[in-house]
């Protein structure tokens, strides 16, 4: 499907979370995005932030902050749970920080592009890293899994920070794609070893495919939830698609 030429232009520019909660919760909100019916559920296309913020530099804090707004409305619509939706100021400081480790899935409904799916990556520190190899029971929430700025060369640490598409698109060309394009994404940024969380059968399909293996587990709003790492041999040829 071709991209759209400006893919966020039904996004707004809001900076209040008064005004974000109640646009998620409008009568184009995450709750109309899980009922859609899609015409074909295997048409999706992806964007980056670089890929639709404005050159030059001028514009660019709005567009980012509309980029993540569609992100935060497609993960919203992802998670029936709300314990496991982001918090819109968490999103914000986290793909702020590297924002070229998210990337956007969208689908296009009578000429509208509606936010479907994202996926998202950010560096951390080796102390995190250790952590969650080591001794993850230490973790009680996801939010100490802090982002990093990334240093030159191979020596980051990541943690995949998402990777999700509405219920409608699950098992389809869309889903399989996503993860396909992740992939592709993780392989052209070197690392010395990637970290997940895992909250679902499926979500444990896919980390595995990406060689991580499960550490223990961490404790998220009262929640046990798998912890999952991978040294740099492991996470660097992964998950061919």
């Amino acid at each position: 499907m071709p991209k759209a030429s400006d893919p966020l232009a039904n996004i707004p520019d809001l900076r209040s979370r008064e005004e974000i909660v109640s646009w998620l919760q409008g009568e184009d909100g995450y709750r109309k995005i899980r009922e859609m019916r899609f015409s074909d559920a295997g048409e999706a296309f992806s964007v980056t932030w670089d890929e639709v913020h404005p050159l030059p530099s001028k514009g660019n804090a709005a567009s980012l902050n509309r980029f993540v707004l569609a992100l935060l409305l497609a993960d919203w619509a992802c998670y029936a749970d709300a314990a496991d939706r982001e918090d819109s100021a968490h999103l914000q400081t986290v793909v702020a920080t590297f924002p070229k480790g998210f990337r956007l899935w969208m689908a296009r409904v009578r000429e509208r592009c509606v936010p479907v799916g994202y996926t998202g990556f950010h560096p951390i520190a080796k102390e995190t890293f250790s952590l969650m190899r080591d001794a993850p029971e230490r973790i009680t929430s996801r939010t100490q899994i802090a982002p990093e700025r990334a240093s030159t060369g191979a020596h980051n640490y990541f943690y995949l920070f998402n990777i999700g598409i509405v219920k409608q698109f699950h098992g389809t060309n869309a889903s399989r794609a996503l993860v396909k394009v992740l992939a592709r994404d993780l392989a052209s940024t070197p690392k010395r070893g990637l970290a997940a969380i895992v909250i679902s059968p499926d979500g444990k399909r896919v980390v595995e495919r990406f060689g991580l293996r499960q550490s223990g587990f961490i404790t998220h709003a009262g929640q046990r939830e798998l912890a999952y790492v991978g040294e740099s041999d492991a996470t660097q040829n992964s998950c061919r698609a």
